[in-house]
């Protein structure tokens, strides 16, 4: 049985939040498996020509590689939020 503490934060998050959660758990879940994902940060550039504060971030990233491609997932600006 989940916690109802637990249960009341997934209710309060929003989509962005969840999908976070839902990749972290993911994880976990896959520990036995080949599948290794590692966490980075990267700064990014926004493309604007009048931009003065490019690159941007650093934002947080999920890496791992699936049927021989190299996947990311984007986590958010800090990874104590995901």
């Amino acid at each position: 049985m989940i916690d109802k503490d637990i249960l009341d934060g997934l209710s309060e998050l929003d989509e962005a939040d969840l999908k976070r959660v839902k990749l972290l758990v993911d994880n976990k879940l896959n520990i036995e498996s080949d599948v290794k994902v590692s966490y980075r940060t990267k700064s990014i550039k926004c493309g604007k020509e009048s931009c003065n504060s490019c690159p941007h971030g650093p934002y947080w990233y999920a890496e791992w590689t699936e049927e021989g491609k190299r996947k990311t997932k984007y986590l958010g600006k800090n990874l104590t939020d995901a």
